[in-house]
């Protein structure tokens, strides 16, 4: 009678076993992590740009104060009435609509108030704004505006049909 003979390892069993202890398999596998770990992120990264956070709008202005009615006994009975028109509602001015091509923020010529028509622009961007104003003198370029902190390309790509850099010049009403 023979001895058992003792079982070989199958040669899958061989190569896991070869491959665990070379240096290759730690590299690979961290390798195969990070692939992982960027397909994520860039499925959560188009995932989230699909689906914006709704942004609340602007408050309205506070409506005009309603005038004072007159007193009970100032009202005669045989005297005539005088009907006065109730204030009309006041639309908003000009400075506190978004700004449009249509009605676009004149750059050399804007306050705090015309530049936070822009979108994007906070008190705090419109001061940087006029600090560079001043610093330039006036701005020669819509480009001039990339010098301000927080502003780039994109900003002003976005703003360029939105600004002008001076108002036109008013029309003569005597002009023929």
């Amino acid at each position: 009678m023979q001895p058992p003979r003792e079982k070989q390892p199958s040669s899958l069993r061989a190569l896991v076993k070869r491959a665990y202890r070379s240096t290759w398999f730690v590299i690979g596998l961290r390798v195969f992590a990070v692939g992982v770990a960027l397909v994520t992120l860039g499925w959560i990264g188009r995932s989230a740009s699909a689906d914006p956070i709704p942004i609340a709008p602007a408050p309205s202005a506070p409506a005009p104060p309603a005038p004072p009615a007159p007193p009970s006994n100032a009202i005669d009975a045989g005297a005539p009435v005088a009907v006065t028109s109730l204030p009309a509602a006041t639309a908003p001015h000009a400075s506190s609509a978004r700004a449009t091509s249509a009605e676009p923020v004149f750059l050399n010529q804007a306050s705090v108030d015309d530049l936070r028509r822009l979108p994007g622009v906070g008190p705090k961007r419109a001061e940087a704004i006029l600090d560079l104003r001043r610093r330039l003198g006036r701005f020669q370029r819509v480009e001039d505006l990339l010098r301000v902190k927080g502003i780039g390309r994109k900003t002003v790509i976005k703003w360029r049909p939105l600004v002008r850099l001076d108002a036109p010049p008013a029309a003569d009403a005597g002009a023929p």
